[in-house]
């Protein structure tokens, strides 16, 4: 039995960001609904799936504020009066902004919101630190980001933690079944699609790459690094999907473009196509692609590009910074 699979990440709704007046977005919820339109089997979210309660704190108006634009955002209520179920973990927006950075990691008033939210929209299914299966296809996930510095926003793991969770996990299922496995994280595994532009760094979790490296699951999709949003590596056998949405910057304001990836997974459980779904942005009544795809002049890999006049890829961009940074 084929399997269709479309896999998102970082929606960020409620982000409070605002367009030049020349440029607008398809408006996201037009994306997810051309996304239940393709009838896929299950949409995989990775995380970040809001920041409304990232941006705003813990007051009790303020937490009937969050509820009501949650209740009213038109992506939740699209996604969960659609006929296609709908998996996910939470990113690390998905916070109070009042809580974020406590020292233990403590967040009562979020975890009660993160918990209204389920029971609102009960077509979405948290699948953190559990197993949730799709027609054969057992689904792991795991929510948050790893903690990267000293100075950690949101609620994240300590590094240990998901290897111990993981790992009871995966030896609970049977051995031919775990080469099955789809590993839906926030988080990337350390060294894939995991360069901060920001940082000037990889960011992703040591102990994801050695789960990875040990019990080779079918598919590693995860989200949280903007600038490697859209790419596809491979660990081995396992192929790796940075499903984040991706950003241009137009005067200093961020465009997000939300790269989608459409998988099919055939009978004898492979993953036979992997295609991004692109959304675009508009200059006047021209329609123009977030990105198109090239092949860079350095890789030679066929990725996505955010500007005509680029010809590195965001990968090897990465790597020549971090070169660089080595040699100062």
């Amino acid at each position: 039995m084929s399997i269709k699979l479309i896999t998102i990440s970082d929606l960020h709704q409620g982000n409070p960001i605002s367009l030049p007046s020349n440029i607008r977005v398809i408006p996201q919820e037009k994306l997810i609904q051309n996304l239940i339109q393709r009838k896929p089997d299950c949409i995989l979210i990775a995380g970040d799936l809001q920041d409304y309660m990232w941006n705003l704190g813990t007051e009790t108006n303020q937490i009937t504020q969050i509820k009501k634009q949650l209740r009213n955002d038109p992506v939740f209520n699209a996604l969960n009066k659609g006929s296609v179920p709908v998996y996910f973990i939470w990113g690390n927006t998905d916070v109070m902004d009042l809580e974020k950075g406590n020292l233990y990691d403590e967040t009562p008033v979020t975890d009660e919101l993160r918990d209204w939210f389920c029971n609102t929209f009960q077509n979405l299914h948290n699948c953190h630190n559990e197993i949730l299966n799709i027609k054969g296809i057992p689904i792991l996930g795991y929510a948050d980001a790893n903690k990267t510095t000293d100075d950690h926003s949101g609620k994240c793991w300590d590094e240990p933690t998901i290897l111990s969770d993981f790992q009871h996990l995966i030896e609970g299922l049977d051995p031919e079944i775990r080469r099955n496995t789809i590993f839906l994280t926030h988080t990337p595994p350390r060294g894939v699609l995991d360069f901060s532009s920001l940082g000037g760094r990889h960011i992703g979790s040591y102990y994801l790459r050695e789960l990875i490296e040990e019990f080779q699951p079918l598919l590693s999709i995860f989200g949280h690094v903007h600038y490697c949003g859209g790419y596809s590596e491979f660990i081995n056998k396992t192929q790796c999907i940075n499903v984040s949405s991706f950003g241009l910057v137009v005067s200093h304001e961020i465009l997000f473009g939300q790269s989608a990836f459409e998988l099919q997974i055939n009978p004898d459980k492979e993953v036979s196509s992997t295609k991004m779904i692109v959304s675009h942005y508009w200059e006047g009544k021209q329609k123009n692609v977030f990105v198109e795809y090239r092949h860079c002049q350095i890789c030679g890999r066929h990725t996505p590009f955010a500007r005509k006049q680029f010809k590195t890829c965001r990968v090897c961009l990465g790597a020549r910074r971090i070169e660089e940074q080595l040699q100062q």
